[in-house]
């Protein structure tokens, strides 16, 4: 079954590992009967197609959990939304036919609101990096990705402030939110002002 759910409010603070034991938790809690792997570890079927960066707002994001046995989509997500913990809300469930596919990120959209002092400065830098043809950046594990050609839509409303991008994801090296504030220039306010950075996952159709 595939969920969409979002991660927002304080939990947006934790990392994906942290997620994956607060789920895990809930699941015990709701007594769902998720099946695992096989091994000496066996570990709860469930996949995400994308991880969410730390200190992100996830207000679109996809799960997708392997039963035992048939499950209810309605009923499961009563289930869940009733044992869930705040910021965390699970928004539709739709069942997978037999051996459909898991589901592939097509691109990732971020919104921010920009405080009114890094308007001008990043409505400058979202012109200069969509007018280059390549804009090589370091990821924070030392390798080089070429950004621009990842950009599918990046904007500025100078009046309210509100920042949009559209992010291809590929097989090969990729790029974040990250990288994206790194080129504006906003990397150190993304974790110094804290303002709120929401996203939203877009799947392969």
């Amino acid at each position: 079954i595939r969920i969409r759910f979002s991660k927002t409010g304080n939990l947006c603070f934790i990392g994906h590992r942290d997620l994956l034991t607060t789920l895990e938790r809930l699941f015990r809690r709701a007594r769902l009967p998720i099946a695992r792997s096989q091994g000496f570890h066996p570990k709860l079927r469930m996949s995400f197609p994308s991880a969410l960066p730390l200190g992100v707002a996830g207000e679109d994001e996809v799960l997708e959990l392997e039963f035992r046995e048939s499950i209810d989509p309605n009923s499961l997500l009563k289930t869940l939304n009733r044992c869930t913990v705040e910021g965390l809300a699970f928004l539709t469930a739709s069942p997978l036919a037999e051996g459909e596919k898991k589901a592939l990120l097509r691109s990732s959209v971020y919104e921010a609101s920009l405080p009114p002092e890094l308007r001008s400065q990043t409505s400058d830098r979202i012109a200069r990096v969509l007018a280059a043809t390549t804009w090589p950046i370091e990821k924070h594990n030392g390798k080089t990705v070429d950004l621009r050609p990842l950009i599918l839509e990046m904007c500025l409303d100078s009046q309210n402030g509100l920042f949009r991008a559209q992010l291809l994801s590929t097989q090969g090296p990729d790029a974040g939110i990250r990288e994206l504030f790194n080129a504006l220039d906003l990397g150190k306010e993304m974790f110094l002002t804290l303002f709120p950075v929401r996203k939203a996952c877009v799947l392969e159709s």
